[in-house]
């Protein structure tokens, strides 16, 4: 499934910045409370079970608990595979990197999967990443980007079995009824004005900056809800250009995009 892209590539060098130093600035305007419609982001809380959530109150958690569970659930099954239960830290470091950056992650889904001019593409294909660890001294900034790429769904499964890590099996039996389900739970919900993309993290310690000590390979899926609404109102001068080169950008240079809430 071809991306849009209207220029030509650039060379780039990326520059790790240190950030403003004020953790009220760097964090609140990228992390907002998970429940749909709410733009809170004073005094969050992670879901205690999967901390892969964050609401500003009881009420929020609870409104949202039949979206989350099953995402929830499949967080706490992949704790529940290392030995004493502990998080391993690649899937903690990808846990704060998806909440910091969940504002760009969404805006370069709408743009590669060109969903302006193709609305139905949002259910043909995933935006994969492969990641490498990278020294920061935000939790929520302590990965690159290597390359990243829209996939087909039918070749989703080439790409996990060249890595060779045992990663076909939980994407076709676990991942993808999952999301099935939930794709099915909110395009009902929302009558047909919302869909589900597709996220898949291809995370390892390799690079120039690996960690010390033996750190297994992960995956991370990663669902975002779409609004057709969204697409809809977003300008051309955000929308055009090169999506991957600006994703890269904004990761490298840690400069997460915001959410708004809506105008209407």
């Amino acid at each position: 499934m071809p991306g849009r892209n209207n220029k030509s590539k650039k060379a780039c060098t990326h520059r790790d910045k240190t950030g403003s130093g004020n953790k009220e600035y760097d964090w609140a305007p990228v992390r907002f409370c998970s429940a749909h419609d709410c733009f809170k982001y004073q005094n969050l809380r992670e879901c205690a079970r999967c901390k892969c959530a964050s609401y500003c109150s009881v009420e929020c958690q609870k409104k949202n608990w039949k979206q989350h569970k099953l995402v929830c659930d499949h967080n706490v099954a992949q704790l529940a595979l290392t030995p004493d239960g502990a998080e391993p830290l690649l899937q903690r470091n990808l846990r704060h990197w998806v909440a910091r950056f969940n504002a760009t992650l969404l805006n370069a889904c709408i743009r590669a999967l060109n969903l302006k001019e193709d609305w139905e593409r949002i259910g043909q294909g995933a935006l994969v990443l492969f990641m490498e660890p990278r020294p920061h001294h935000n939790l929520g900034s302590r990965w690159r980007i290597r390359n990243a790429g829209i996939f087909r769904n039918e070749d989703i499964e080439g790409v996990l079995q060249s890595i060779g890590r045992g990663l076909v099996q939980e994407y076709r039996e676990r991942l993808v009824p999952m999301h099935a389900k939930e794709r099915a739970r909110l395009q009902q919900s929302s009558g047909g004005a919302a869909d589900y993309a597709s996220i898949i993290i291809l995370a390892g310690n390799v690079g120039a900056d690996t960690l010390p000590g033996d750190h297994p390979f992960t995956m991370r899926f990663t669902p975002l809800d779409v609004w057709k609404s969204m697409v809809a109102s977003m300008p051309m001068a955000t929308y055009g250009g090169d999506w991957c080169e600006d994703l890269k950008d904004q990761v490298h240079d840690d400069r997460p995009l915001k959410h708004a809430p809506p105008t209407n």
